[in-house]
């Protein structure tokens, strides 16, 4: 008797943690979803932006030059691509995505890697203000460094306190 009590607790048990892992999952998917279609809305009205800021200078033009046209024309097509990434279905690109990261996963790993990196260069070139370990480090601060100051330790490397150092002693 004790054994099936136990079977059947294990079974709810099992099921509970299955449902709250489906719901876990759908949660995230929704949310991971939602952030993916703000940044494709961001980006459609950033490329709208510049559509419209290149009719403006081709505006600038006579009408009828080269110029004014190849400016409309690029204007035309930022605006088009504007409208194919606002238009672009999520979960299409999702399942795209997914099939060729199976067909080809060193390849997918690869693109992830590349992207990441890009990703952290774009976030480093948006902090406004640079940070230093040590005023030593900043390149434009090197007379005001105190002849005597302590060395700093930044990520497990130490950084030299002398500002004619250029780097880990």
């Amino acid at each position: 008797m004790a054994d099936v009590t136990e079977r059947t607790v294990t079974e709810q048990v099992k099921h509970h943690a299955q449902t709250v892992a489906e719901d876990t999952r759908e949660k995230v998917e929704a949310r991971i979803k939602g952030e993916a279609e703000a940044a494709f809305d961001s980006v459609a009205n950033q490329m709208h932006r510049h559509a419209s800021a290149a009719d403006a200078a081709a505006a600038e033009f006579d009408p009828n030059s080269m110029q004014a046209q190849a400016i409309e024309q690029v204007a035309a097509r930022i605006d088009d691509l504007a409208n194919q990434v606002r238009n672009t279905d999520i979960d299409r690109l999702a399942h795209s995505l997914s099939d060729a990261a199976r067909r080809n996963p060193l390849l997918f790993v690869a693109g992830a890697t590349l992207a990441g990196f890009a990703a952290t260069r774009f976030l480093k070139a948006r902090d406004p203000e640079p940070r230093y370990a040590h005023p030593s480090d900043d390149p434009w601060a090197r007379d005001t460094v105190p002849p005597n100051s302590a060395p700093t330790i930044v990520g497990g490397n130490h950084v030299s306190a002398d500002p004619t150092s250029r780097g880990a002693v």
